[in-house]
């Protein structure tokens, strides 16, 4: 039998039993819109929220599990905000409905995703564990600011097989200035690259030129005396990347490629500038003069692993 407010507003006694049921009934009124405007912003993003809300019923009325097509995560996020935990159901009452369900739509399409993703397998998600390669390929980093910058760059550096990294002036680095932030977009990279700080950029170039005598160093800036990164033949070859040992690479007499990239801003310094042996630019087209800086390394070291025939 279905309650009304009638019925609720006929409830004899000192009334406790009366707010009681109109409790209940917002409550069962609240969560029918959720649900509602749930489902509603889940066929907006292609979920069949009908099938979606049988698959969380099954997990929790038979011994099926959770439906393999959604994972637990997005079925169990469903479940969460349609019959929230008394302990936040308050707190979910409260905001914006149209918010909240736009936002665990969302939430519950990514996770689908992600559970299809792992459950592919031929889709790779896990590290090698062979040993990595390495190259005669380093990297400058020229007092960049941006610590999620740096940490793109060194995730970059190590799956093209850097060598090392060498950071100067403000840069973050590991173990030091703004180690903690670059960890969040190195995803653990910048303990598989060895790297060195320099208090200057200048400092860093007299290392390249004194141990790694034969490596050819290049400016990543936009100048009237710049080539296309792809015009430039870089030192090196497969006769150098072909070598599995590590102290092969790093034979003072190995030939090779540094890379210097500058600030975000200011881009290499100038007085630096003179002291490298060539400049190099990735090519625009649009109104803008450069990319973001973690986004031309990977290029340009893309580029150079091509010409030395890495495979």
């Amino acid at each position: 039998m279905t309650t009304s407010y009638n019925d609720i507003n006929k409830v004899d006694g000192d009334g406790e039993e009366d707010h009681s049921n109109k409790d209940q009934l917002n409550r069962n009124t609240a969560r029918e819109i959720r649900k509602e405007k749930l489902h509603y912003y889940l066929n907006e993003l292609g979920i069949d929220s009908d099938d979606i809300s049988d698959a969380a019923l099954r997990s929790m009325t038979t011994n099926d599990g959770f439906d393999i097509r959604y994972g637990k995560s997005a079925i169990k996020a469903y479940r969460s905000y349609i019959d929230p935990k008394p302990s936040k159901l308050k707190a979910v009452e409260r905001e914006n409905v149209e918010v909240s369900a736009n936002r665990y739509a969302r939430q519950i399409d990514f996770l689908s995703k992600r559970h299809r993703s792992s459950e592919a397998e031929w889709v790779r998600h896990l590290d090698t564990s062979e040993s990595r390669r390495t190259f005669p390929l380093v990297l400058v980093l020229d007092n960049l600011r941006s610590a999620a910058n740096v940490g793109s760059i060194i995730r970059s550096a190590e799956a093209c097989g850097c060598l090392e990294i060498l950071t100067t002036g403000i840069t973050p680095h590991y173990n030091g200035n703004g180690a903690e932030k670059l960890a969040k977009s190195a995803l653990g990279a910048e303990r598989m690259v060895t790297t060195r700080h320099y208090a200057t950029t200048k400092q860093a170039l007299e290392y390249l030129r004194q141990d790694r005598p034969n490596f050819k160093l290049y400016g990543m800036e936009t100048t009237d005396k710049s080539r296309c990164y792809t015009s430039v033949q870089y030192p090196g070859g497969e006769s150098v990347v072909s070598k599995s040992d590590d102290d092969e690479v790093n034979k003072i007499n190995t030939s090779g490629v540094a890379l210097f990239l500058g600030n975000e801003v200011s881009g290499v310094d100038t007085n630096i500038i003179p002291l490298l042996d060539e400049m190099i630019e990735i090519p625009m087209f649009g109104k803008k003069n450069s990319l973001n800086v973690a986004a031309c390394a990977p290029v340009v070291m893309y580029e150079v692993l091509r010409q030395w025939g890495v495979k």
